[in-house]
């Protein structure tokens, strides 16, 4: 019997996830050529970057 939980709409086996990239590649391309250049180009290495949006999030608690 179903209870109408958001619980009902997983899939039976969880470890498989969602390949969302196959679903909705459109949205995916639009994000990278978004993301790419800010992160790949400029002086501030890629590395130092990921450390200071990783330190915001934990600042503003945030699970990334």
């Amino acid at each position: 019997m179903s209870t109408g939980t958001p619980t009902d709409t997983l899939p039976a086996e969880p470890s498989a996830g969602l390949n969302l990239p196959e679903l909705i590649p459109e949205i995916f391309e639009r994000y990278f050529a978004f993301f790419r250049p800010g992160h790949l180009d400029g002086v501030v290495p890629c590395r130092i970057k990921e450390l200071a949006r990783l330190k915001i999030a934990a600042l503003n608690e945030c699970d990334t």
